[in-house]
């Protein structure tokens, strides 16, 4: 059972860009759920795992 995701590497000039013309953001890691953007895994973890319903893994 794992989480998909799409990972986008901010070093391709394309993927850099979507992130800065879409978030507004140029931070990473940056972590969007259901529509909510999550800048940061350390201090946004337990946030990160509720969204993902994780916690009963």
């Amino acid at each position: 059972m794992g989480v998909e995701f799409e990972d986008k590497n901010v070093a391709v000039p394309k993927f850099r860009d979507e992130l800065v013309e879409k978030y507004d953001r140029m931070a990473t890691p940056t972590i969007i759920i259901d529509d909510e953007v999550i800048l940061g895994f350390g201090i946004n973890k337990e946030k990160i795992i509720k969204k993902l319903n994780l916690e009963r893994r």
